[in-house]
């Protein structure tokens, strides 16, 4: 009889210790950073930059970042047997990203907020609306990716790991959340833009 318990320990207790303290933190990242964020754009000279919406609103959309925490936790069970850290940036990292995105969409009101980024004169195609979510998708999922491959350079260092001094391996896992977010993102637009006559 399958043992959820048994299946768990077996596919995270074989790696690195450095990486189950990261696949922690980034699930604690996906739940606290965004809210930081929202935080800090309260302060008075911030908030006329970029106006979000109330407290209340921000916790009745908080199941997307319980969605990014789980895709992360999810995605780290991939069997040992069959694992490949690309899967966990692109599948994992990618997906989580764009439901982070699609909670900050939201708080910071960007389909018709008057904040420096909204997305007011895309409404009007499809098309245009759909590019100009990616286009700020490729700016945000960049930050984030930066963000990890740092978290990652530092804690091997740290550690005493070696790491690929050549760039390559940050490189790829930079462009395999890119690619994940996009793919994930797209769905996310399917699902509530997408299937709308207007946006």
């Amino acid at each position: 009889m399958f043992n959820p318990l048994a299946y768990l320990i077996e596919n995270i207790s074989w790696y690195e210790p450095i990486y189950n303290i990261a696949w922690v933190l980034f699930m604690l990242y996906a739940l606290t950073l965004p809210l930081l964020l929202l935080a800090i754009f309260k302060i008075p000279v911030l908030r006329e930059v970029q106006p979000s919406q109330s407290w209340k609103y921000h916790f009745q959309t908080y199941r997307y970042l319980l969605g990014a925490a789980f895709v992360v936790f999810s995605f780290r069970l991939v069997p040992y047997w069959i694992f490949n850290d690309k899967i966990l940036h692109f599948l994992g990292g990618g997906m989580a990203i764009a439901l982070i995105y699609e909670y900050f969409v939201l708080n910071f009101n960007l389909e018709d907020g008057q904040g420096i980024f909204n997305l007011s004169r895309a409404r009007g195609s499809k098309s245009t609306h759909l590019v100009a979510n990616l286009i700020l998708l490729l700016m945000f999922a960049s930050f984030f990716s930066v963000f990890s491959e740092l978290y990652e350079f530092v804690s091997k260092y740290v550690a005493g790991y070696q790491f690929d001094s050549s760039g390559l391996d940050t490189w790829v896992d930079i462009m395999a959340n890119l690619g994940g977010a996009f793919l994930g993102y797209f769905l996310i637009w399917v699902w509530k833009y997408g299937r709308k006559s207007k946006i």
